[in-house]
Formats: C-alpha cells, sequence, structure tokens
C-alpha cells in the first residue's frame, strides 16, 4: 500500500511539473496573448503624432526599427515599392513608423535610400505591433484595411503593390504592370 502511495504522489508531482513547466515555455517564449493582441484588419488606429490620417484616402505604414535584420532584408522591396507609388501617382501616402529615437529613424531612412517621411518614437505596442517589419494600410478614418506581418513572399509584395496602387483614374498602372 505505501508503494502505491509514493507511485501515484511521484506521478502528481511528474505531472505537476510538466504543467507548469509548458506554461512557463508558452510565456516565456511565445508570450501571453501574443496571437490576441496582433494588429488585423478592422482595428481602428489611435491618433499618431505627426499623421492625420483624414488627409489621405490610404496609408501604407511600414513600421520598422533600427538593427532590425528582417527589416534591412525588405529594403529592396521597399525602394519599388516607393518608385512604383511615386510613377503610377497612387493617392496612397507611404510612411515609416519607428519606436527609435528621430536621430535612429533618420539615419535608417537615409542609408536605405527611402525617400519616405519617418515618424519616430511610436509605440509598437500603442498599434497591437509585436515585432518588424510590418506593414499596414490604413483608410482615412485610421482603420486598418490590410496588415502583412514579417518577411513578405514575393506573393505578398504583389499583393501590398495592388492595395496601393489605385488612385482615382484606377488600379494597376503601367509600373505595377511591370512589377516583378
Amino acid at each position: 500500500m505505501k508503494n502505491k502511495i509514493e507511485v501515484i504522489a511521484n506521478l502528481t508531482i511528474i505531472l505537476l511539473a510538466v504543467v507548469i513547466g509548458s506554461i512557463f515555455v508558452k510565456d516565456r517564449f511565445f508570450g501571453p496573448g501574443l496571437q490576441m493582441n496582433e494588429v488585423k484588419a478592422g482595428d481602428n488606429l489611435t491618433h499618431l503624432d505627426g499623421w492625420d490620417w483624414s488627409a489621405h484616402d490610404r496609408t501604407l505604414m511600414l513600421v520598422l526599427r533600427k538593427g532590425c535584420h528582417f527589416c534591412e532584408d525588405s529594403v529592396p522591396f521597399y525602394q519599388r515599392l516607393v518608385a512604383t507609388q511615386r510613377e503610377d501617382g497612387s493617392t496612397a501616402a507611404l510612411i515609416a513608423v519607428f519606436p527609435d529615437s528621430e536621430d535612429a529613424a533618420k539615419e535608417v531612412i537615409r542609408s536605405q535610400g527611402l525617400e519616405i517621411r519617418a515618424l519616430p518614437g511610436v509605440s509598437l505596442e500603442g498599434l497591437k505591433v509585436s515585432g518588424t517589419p510590418t506593414l499596414l494600410l490604413v483608410d482615412k478614418s485610421g482603420t486598418v484595411l490590410n496588415a502583412w506581418i514579417g518577411v513578405l513572399s514575393p506573393r505578398q509584395e504583389l499583393e501590398v503593390m495592388k492595395a496601393v496602387a489605385c488612385r482615382s483614374g484606377g488600379c494597376g498602372g503601367p509600373a505595377l504592370r511591370n512589377f516583378r
């Protein structure tokens, strides 16, 4: 009888250790409620200092961070995006948002050859953005129309290009048709 009680006690302790360990691992590496607090289409963004949503039909916000190698890997796409947006005369505005200082944000914009406005010192938590890069397409009321997170596949890049290529005369100008 004593052996049976010891076996049950040992199994209970082991089971309890596994449950506590799995909770710790989940919270430590995956974050508590990470997916539930992620920005998504339909979310309304709060006021963004230095930006007026209503002044533009749509805004494509590039959420970047100095030193983010995924952001650096995506720079060629961002450069093509800026060039295509200018060639097609899109009504969508492009901005880069940084949690970093003004000097750090300016350095990234300058060193990467991105000719877009930078907004430094923005709280990523306030935007419900957990990682960079994140791209958010936002309408004039501040509502997120679409969100793309991380380094984008060629298909996702084309999806972003199509989303910002619309202008008053239609979508998909000549530069977009040649985009690869």
